[in-house]
């Protein structure tokens, strides 16, 4: 009797984790999807410390890079040279300057 009761939880257990395994696969494949028309723009200056890490966590396992906008506002440092070592390893993105910026923004 004890033996039936164990595996009596034991599948409840098993059937409990595949239903969780099974929502979380549908969950990814449906709320994490980025529409073509929602746009992400960032504004920086002075970040080429952190620059790099904040791209790589904030598009992690997401594809943001194609719908990433980056104005840079007059940075001082080398924050472009990161932005656009960033480019050069296929990430898509636009890197816009000040004015540029400012005309984009218009447009939308």
């Amino acid at each position: 009797m004890l033996e039936v009761f164990v595996y009596g939880i034991i599948w409840c257990f098993a059937v409990y984790g595949m239903l969780v395994m099974i929502q979380e696969i549908i969950r990814n494949n449906t709320y994490h999807k980025v529409k073509e028309n929602i746009k992400l723009i960032m504004t920086v200056k002075n970040v080429e410390d952190g620059i790099e890490n904040y791209i790589r966590e904030l598009s992690f396992g997401r594809n943001f890079y194609n719908n990433l906008v980056v104005i840079d506002l007059e940075s001082e440092d080398d924050t472009v040279c990161v932005l656009r070592e960033l480019e050069k390893e296929n990430i898509n993105m636009k890197i816009l300057t000040k004015e540029e910026g400012k005309k984009y923004l218009e447009r939308i």
